[in-house]
């Protein structure tokens, strides 16, 4: 069944690229939803809403079709019509992915504090959904929002596994209403849990790969050159754009640097925006912008300042630090790109020996030669999450590690006691 759906979506996008819009559908006619998907994540707006229309001709009650909508109004910057075509699905049908777009649309569009009874709600009626959870989570920005999410999830859950699943939104949304201590004890419990049932349980992990990345690269190159703003690419982008000439595709997400005296948040958020290309999407903790683009891929944006002869960037609950630096443009295929000048320095300063590839490395951890904590509890949390992260992908002996290098002693030598080969 994978390689049909593989097989569907190369049809799908060889029609997007090499037939007009009217002719798509007799030469592709049982792909319609797959060129609509592709129309969007491509930017073929018209192509998109065509075959949107040609689709609500053949069933008016189509979810999935009126959840593309609604992402195509929010790129668009048409919320309210986005808001109302995801409760016209979520009303029609229970679907995880339609309410998952109502509970993310009804933060731009409503008071908050409706907002937020919707967003419980959503928990309430979905407390296994990863995606309906993620949306919940990422607009959960003060204690007493958490507080209603857990206790609604905990009356909605019906077993101790179900936690598993979703173990990962719910510390999101501890940590982005501060409550560190809470969503430390959720990946404890995952981590008790899994030591219990002794079965793997894969964390899904964004990655660039298929998410369309050198486009995103692409757009912002044309975003913030339009709008006369200096930029570069920074961190894991530098990096995949000078050893290996594209994105790196086990990365997640794209890095993109701005030098303080250039940088206006207010300004790029207005920017992005206005942009059909980009969404945006915040961060409670961080004055970064945060945005994804159309293809999927997440993308970053620093702001880098100077201090003593020293420039950073910051992160949650790190920061790095490199020497100064001057921007130049290198060719990257067909495109000129915005890095720093002396790739080797900057590179050498992030990564140590960059020119040998990483599998695993964690720029929030010492992985990274130029890291500083500025939020030690946060670090622990997260030490704490890749001890379950690794343990859950059936790597004992590097959960074991990580959670000694969280100072959690009790929950390591319970993990020794069932894998006492993990030392």
């Amino acid at each position: 069944m994978t390689g049909v759906r593989v097989r569907a979506r190369r049809v799908a996008a060889r029609a997007i690229v090499t037939r007009p819009a009217g002719d798509v559908f007799s030469r592709v006619p049982a792909t319609g939803l797959l060129v609509a998907r592709a129309a969007f994540r491509t930017g073929r707006d018209r192509l998109c809403e065509a075959a949107l229309e040609r689709l609500a001709r053949r069933d008016p009650d189509s979810v999935p079709a009126a959840v593309l909508r609604a992402d195509l109004r929010t790129f668009q910057g048409r919320y309210r019509e986005a808001l109302a075509a995801a409760e016209a699905a979520a009303s029609a049908s229970r679907s995880a992915a339609a309410t998952a777009r109502l509970v993310r649309l009804s933060y731009r569009v409503r008071e908050r504090d409706e907002a937020q009874r919707v967003a419980v709600a959503a928990a309430r009626e979905f407390p296994r959904s990863v995606e309906v959870l993620w949306q919940v989570a990422l607009a959960c920005d003060q204690p007493a929002q958490y507080e209603r999410l857990e206790r609604a999830w905990r009356a909605a859950a019906t077993a101790p596994a179900d936690l598993l699943p979703v173990v990962r939104p719910l510390a999101v949304a501890a940590a982005r209403a501060g409550r560190l201590d809470a969503a430390t004890g959720w990946y404890r419990r995952a981590v008790e849990l899994l030591l219990h049932t002794g079965r793997p349980a894969p964390v899904p992990t964004t990655r660039l790969a298929g998410l369309g990345a050198h486009r995103a690269i692409r757009d912002l190159c044309r975003v913030l050159d339009s709008a006369g703003v200096p930029f570069f690419f920074a961190a894991g982008t530098a990096l995949g754009l000078i050893r290996q000439g594209r994105p790196l595709g086990a990365d997640g997400d794209i890095d993109v640097g701005i030098f303080e005296p250039d940088w206006q948040p207010a300004g790029l958020i207005e920017l992005f925006t206005q942009d059909p290309s980009f969404d945006l999407d915040p961060h409670p903790q961080t004055e970064k912008v945060g945005l994804r683009h159309r293809g999927g891929s997440p993308v970053d944006i620093f702001r880098f300042y100077e201090q003593a002869g020293v420039l950073w960037h910051d992160g949650v609950f790190v920061r790095w630090r490199n020497s100064p630096f001057r921007v130049t443009r290198r060719r990257i295929g067909r495109l000129r790109v915005p890095l720093p000048a002396d790739p080797d320095r900057y590179l050498t300063e992030t990564y140590g020996d960059w020119r040998t590839p990483m599998p695993g490395f964690d720029a929030f951890t010492d992985d990274a030669p130029n890291l500083e904590v500025t939020w030690p509890d946060y670090q622990r949390m997260h030490l704490v999450r890749r001890g379950y992260t690794r343990l859950a992908a059936g790597d004992p002996a590097g959960a074991r590690q990580e959670l000694a290098r969280a100072g959690e002693p009790e929950l390591a030598a319970k993990l020794a006691a069932v894998h006492p080969d993990s030392g």
